[in-house]
């Protein structure tokens, strides 16, 4: 009777306080309610949902989101899972108006007697009140604004629209956000195959998501869940005896599926990326059209032009590569001279110019040790002493080699690159940026970095000889040590491989043998901005970036790998304009196309051909470079590593490349379906890949097999046909000019009309061989200078 007593006062207690609570606050609250546009929009509102990233077949590659959420209909949701929520979370949730009045009274008795809000006893109407339109601070007023919130709610919607926005918005912890997300998480579902037992489990993270995670609070969760089955049991959605049943069944195995499990997995770890470097990119483009929110939020679908199956096959191949080389790399860099900074010597010999420092024998293993002993010792007792002195250029220098050094370590590894562009849609097919996707290797090797390119510039500075007519595919040039002296008096002597000189060597051959001497020689003849000119139309940079000396015929301009595969990728094309792309199109979550980059670039390529602009340069050009690219593969530096260790048979075309020190090592390559660029080298640039170890010997084996995996299954590539402009000149094969009757080794050479050599040979050249092709024959290739 006391007990009933106080009970009643309580009651009565409760009402007083929501009358004055009620009376202070009725006016601002009808006020916001009048105002409140929310509640007419809520058809039209849209929660945040992954952008999807699509290959060019249709398959997942990534997905972009702050938060991770898939949206289902009330007709997926399984009437177990329906029966789990409703049990745990809003009982009487078929019964009331929007708020439960009982639920409510009870939650203010416990509230008022704690001093402070400990249960708020909201439906889940008014759970879908507080997530979407309040900042859901557990305040007094609050709930207030809540509760008519959700009578506004219940007055425009059905209940069956409500539980599909709820299931939609509830977070669930773990960064799920949705009923499908957690689906997928915690079971590896679609939320249509929850079974009754995971959907009771689901049922106990909106209240508490830390509290009852099976991931993070396993036994929580457990005795939790025994509880959300008997509020089951009481609301009539199962039976004693069945409540018992699964329980007993469901978690013992899942406690045990749990060890394989991280406790702090999250949304975040499932992220399915399978081409991350690329996955970057395209997510920068998008950014810069859209912004970041419509981008995370606003499932967007991108259609991209990648290929998974050709992804996978790049990714393949360059970490095997990248893998065998480390163990030549590492040897090299520990023991070899030529993988150390030269710069380093000078910086010793100014500062041994002002203190009293030792000489420092040079010797192989020698420089390796002034290495270490730099970095170790005596780089910061450098810096020290230099900034007591006036020392600029010695200042620079440590700083300089700071920067260099910064990122070193014993377990520095080659990096790689590795692009395809289709030539005749624009597609980039694959793209690989570096050895492995991670936190701190993110850098897209493919696209940003700025590497010198070594003798896979020459079909640049040959293409625009060809060009110009000054010479042709049969020009015979003197391969013999030449000097050429700049304005300030400096001497400059190219070299070729192992100084080996052969005489008078014709254009075909020499790209083929990649043979310095030569390429300078063509530079000499057609001068700088015929090659700067045509350089930068094929890899479309600009042309300052270009350094107008000899040795730009050699490749020591600095470009990317995706420049160089346009270049080729234009060869490749006849000549015609490629512009690489990597979106298709992009359709917003209503189905509405917002972004059509395929689109976009056929109307430039059609605006092209109606402007006559469309040949980047001549057709007649671009067959006679293929055709000289197509002697390098067969039988020059690179045939032994694509034709024999990686059995690539197809037709192809493409030349290797080597920098000085074996810095770097390329191959660029393609068919009339594919341009394929590989790099490989340090991202230190002063570090060696070894002693031979250059484009022929470490990117050609690994542009072989992605090629030969491409045309598994596809039709043999079909190089177009003779076009005009091109004829058939017999020329005789030592001195490349028109034979004379005494001239019995004579060669049919193609040429553009009008390059045709025009005087006769005059010597008796019958037998006669080159010290290249005596050479050629006995060693079978030309090892890359």
């Amino acid at each position: 009777m006391i007990k009933s007593y106080r009970i009643n006062r309580i009651l009565i207690f409760c009402i007083l306080i929501i009358s004055l609570i009620g009376g202070s606050l009725f006016g601002y609250i009808t006020s916001v309610i009048k105002n409140f546009s929310g509640i007419e929009n809520l058809k039209k509102f849209q929660p945040s949902i992954p952008t999807r990233l699509y290959d060019v077949d249709g398959d997942l590659i990534a997905e972009l989101f702050q938060e991770k959420r898939y949206l289902v209909s009330f007709e997926e949701l399984p009437r177990n899972l329906i029966n789990a929520f409703i049990a745990t979370e809003d009982s009487a949730f078929y019964r009331h108006f929007g708020i439960n009045p009982i639920a409510i009274i009870r939650a203010m008795v416990k509230n008022i007697i704690a001093g402070r809000i400990v249960q708020g006893g909201s439906t889940i109407t008014q759970q879908i009140a507080k997530r979407l339109f309040t900042k859901g601070e557990r305040t007094f007023s609050r709930k207030f604004l809540e509760a008519l919130l959700a009578l506004q709610i219940e007055k425009k919607f059905s209940k069956e629209e409500i539980l599909e926005m709820y299931f939609n918005q509830i977070y669930f912890g773990h960064g799920c956000y949705g009923i499908a997300s957690a689906a997928q998480l915690f079971f590896d579902k679609d939320v249509k195959h929850l079974n009754l037992v995971e959907s009771s489990v689901l049922a106990a993270l909106p209240s508490a998501p830390s509290a009852y995670s099976p991931f993070l609070n396993p036994h929580n969760a457990y005795e939790k869940n025994w509880n959300i089955l008997n509020r089951m049991v009481k609301a009539g959605f199962l039976s004693r005896e069945a409540a018992d049943k699964i329980y007993k069944e469901f978690w013992p195995e899942f406690i045990d599926s749990l060890k394989t499990k991280s406790p702090t997995r999250t949304a975040f770890s499932k992220i399915e990326d399978n081409a991350p470097y690329f996955t970057d990119y395209v997510r920068q483009l998008l950014i810069m059209r859209f912004g970041k929110d419509v981008i995370y939020n606003q499932g967007l679908s991108v259609y991209t032009t990648l290929s998974l199956k050709r992804q996978k096959l790049g990714k393949l191949y360059l970490k095997d590569g990248l893998n065998r080389q480390n163990k030549i790399s590492e040897e090299a860099n520990a023991y070899c001279s030529d993988s150390v900074d030269t710069e380093l010597f000078k910086v010793y010999g100014s500062l041994r110019n002002i203190f009293n420092l030792p000489d420092v024998l040079v010797r192989d293993d020698e420089v390796a040790r002034f290495n270490v002993k730099m970095i170790d010792e005596l780089v910061d007792s450098f810096d020290a002493i230099t900034l007591l002195i006036e020392s600029g250029p010695c200042n620079h220098a440590i700083e300089i080699f700071r920067e260099n050094i910064s990122t070193i370590s014993s377990t520095l590894k080659a990096e790689g690159a590795l692009i395809a562009i289709e030539p005749s849609t624009g597609y980039i097919t694959t793209m690989i940026g570096g050895s492995d996707f991670s936190v701190d290797n993110q850098y897209n090797r493919a696209i940003q970095a700025r590497r010198q390119t070594g003798s896979a510039f020459k079909p640049f500075v040959y293409g625009a000889g060809i060009e110009s007519k000054l010479i042709n595919a049969g020009t015979a040039l003197p391969d013999a040590p030449i000097a050429n002296i700049h304005a300030d008096g400096e001497t400059w002597s190219p070299g070729n491989y192992e100084d080996r000189f052969s005489g008078l060597v014709k254009i075909r051959k020499a790209l083929a043998g990649s043979i310095n001497i030569i390429s300078v020689r063509i530079y000499d003849i057609i001068g700088p901005d015929r090659i700067i000119e045509f350089a930068s139309k094929l890899i479309k940079c600009p042309e300052w970036r270009f350094n107008p000396n000899p040795a730009m015929a050699l490749g020591t301009n600095e470009i990317t790998p995706f420049e160089l595969a346009t270049g080729y990728a234009i060869y490749a094309n006849r000549g015609r304009d490629v512009i690489p792309f990597a979106i298709r199109y992009v359709i917003d979550r209503d189905g509405n196309e917002i972004l059509n980059c395929e689109e976009e670039i056929g109307n430039i390529i059609a605006q092209k051909e109606m402007n006559e602009t469309i040949q980047i340069i001549p057709e007649n050009v671009a067959y006679i470079m293929t055709s000289l690219m197509k002697s390098v593969v067969s039988r020059g530096t690179p045939h032994d590593s694509i034709r024999r260790i990686a059995e690539f048979k197809q037709e192809c075309a493409g030349k290797t490349g080597t920098t000085t020190n074996w810095t770097d090592a390329w191959f660029c390559g393609f068919t009339p379906d594919i341009a394929t660029v590989v790099w490989v080298g340090y991202d230190q640039p002063f570090l060696s890949l070894g002693k031979h170890q250059g484009g022929s010997a470490v990117a050609a084996p690994i542009w072989g097999h992605y090629m030969k995996g491409v045309y598994n299954g596809m039709k043999a590539p079909q190089f177009p046909l003779q076009p005009r402009g091109v004829h058939h000149v017999e020329i005789c094969e030592v001195t490349g000019l028109l034979p004379s009757m005494n001239c019995t080794d004579v060669k049919d050479e193609i040429m553009l009309w009008g390059s045709e050599p025009t005087k006769t040979c005059e010597g008796n050249h019958r037998k006669m061989k080159s010290v290249l092709d005596r050479y050629m024959e006995k060693e079978g290739v030309i090892i890359e200078e």
